[in-house]
């Protein structure tokens, strides 16, 4: 692992920062000395891992979705996560919305400290590839660093993956997309976390929108990636083993890519 300059990371300290990943899930349904109690996940390295906290940490996010397959609902309940930055912890509000930006389920992420907020849609096309757009609220493609923050998704043409596959490509995006617009202030761990739970909260909206919404890459994707509600519940809820493989090709595609 290195870091932003390019010098080699410690083992130690790559271990530390995969702990805080771990502690993301430790902090579902539990409490803790350390999490503010505004957060219903605290990225944490003290608290183990286990299946039983992954099942837990199902059942927020498909609670969040489950409302939505009600067109009526235009917001979820939120799901307050911590994140360690490097000014110090501060609380996201994660929900799925439907608003000018997109008149689905997304997610949409607030960032109390700053004012800021970004929804993640989908854009692109079926013929050219699928993409993840993060907007403001009204639809408008947002920059950093005179940079649009719009990433290559899916390529229409690949249509022999399994759906887990698909989970774990959009989670790479999902965490690359969030490290981006959130800037240098968190590390690639967190932004890894942050990714695995955003793309299966996006998923599972998609799923409540369910294929009568109107979007042609949203309908192209519910078609043929083979993705439902077991499918990601039986994701989320692999074994620390796996979860963990999985989040540290994350953090190293992440490096790769920065």
């Amino acid at each position: 692992m290195k870091n932003r300059s390019g010098e080699p990371l410690p083992d130690a300290v790559g271990w530390i920062v995969l702990g805080s990943i771990f502690g993301l899930l430790a902090g579902c349904g539990g409490s803790s000395s350390n999490a503010p109690l505004q957060a219903d996940l605290a990225l944490t390295a003290e608290d183990s891992f286990n299946a039983d906290r992954l099942r837990q940490l199902y059942r927020k996010l498909s609670q969040m979705a489950e409302p939505m397959r009600q067109t009526s609902v235009r917001e979820s309940p939120p799901l307050r996560v911590q994140i360690p930055t490097s000014q110090g912890d501060e609380v996201l509000h994660f929900a799925l919305v439907r608003n000018a930006a997109g008149d689905y389920p997304h997610l949409r992420i607030a960032r109390p400290k700053t004012d800021e907020h970004v929804n993640f849609v989908y854009g692109g096309s079926i013929s050219q590839g699928i993409t993840l757009r993060l907007t403001d609220d009204n639809g408008r493609l947002l920059q950093r660093d005179g940079r649009p923050l719009e990433f290559r998704l899916f390529d229409s043409s690949t249509r022999t993956r399994a759906p887990q596959d698909w989970i774990s490509t959009g989670i790479r995006i999902a965490a690359l997309a969030f490290l981006v617009w959130i800037g240098a202030v968190v590390a690639r761990g967190v932004a890894a976390a942050v990714g695995f739970v955003a793309f299966n909260l996006i998923v599972l909206g998609i799923l409540a929108a369910g294929l009568g919404v109107a979007i042609p890459v949203i309908r192209w994707f519910l078609e043929n990636s083979g993705i439902d509600w077991e499918t990601v519940r039986r994701f989320v809820e692999q074994t620390a083993e796996t979860i963990i493989a999985l989040l540290r090709e994350v953090v190293n595609w992440l490096a790769a890519q920065r």
